[in-house]
């Protein structure tokens, strides 16, 4: 638990460890009426795809990005819909400071029920998508894939 540790709304984790672990991670909503989880990265990427996401019908989509570098990542955000690809200048070379986490709302850019994210970065970083539902009364999350 590391609400103990740190109270911050932006934390990511890097597990270490001199054998073969899995480390996921677990998120609950107030009174643990709702959780969700995702399972870590395996390493950080230059490029991510997240194939799920809504921002319409009162859902939340959230992309959630760190940066594990001792340098900035200048980071871009495509987003695909089912009108076509969309360039929000908003989210176009977004600057993440090194060794820090930042989420970014997509709703604010977007207004669909199929909304999927490419994450370009010139260093490698972690991408994560957080989905959720009207009122908040369940979420889902889930690690990108980088090919």
């Amino acid at each position: 638990l590391l609400n103990g540790y740190v109270s911050s709304f932006e934390v990511a984790t890097l597990v270490t460890s001199d054998v073969s672990v899995v480390a996921e991670r677990a998120l609950y909503g107030p009174g643990r009426v709702w959780g969700h989880g995702s399972v870590g990265a395996t390493s950080p990427e230059k490029n991510w795809y997240l194939a799920e996401g809504c921002t319409a019908g009162g859902m939340e989509t959230w992309i959630v990005l760190q940066n594990p570098n001792p340098d900035p990542a200048h980071v871009t955000m495509t987003l695909h819909t089912s009108e076509g690809e969309k360039k929000i200048p908003q989210l176009t070379g977004v600057e993440i400071p090194p060794k820090s986490r930042r989420s970014f709302l997509l709703n604010g850019y977007v207004s669909s029920f199929e909304v999927a994210t490419l994450v370009t970065s010139d260093v490698s970083v972690v991408a994560e998508r957080a989905l959720y539902g009207p009122g908040r009364v369940w979420g889902h999350g889930s690690v990108g894939h980088s090919p």
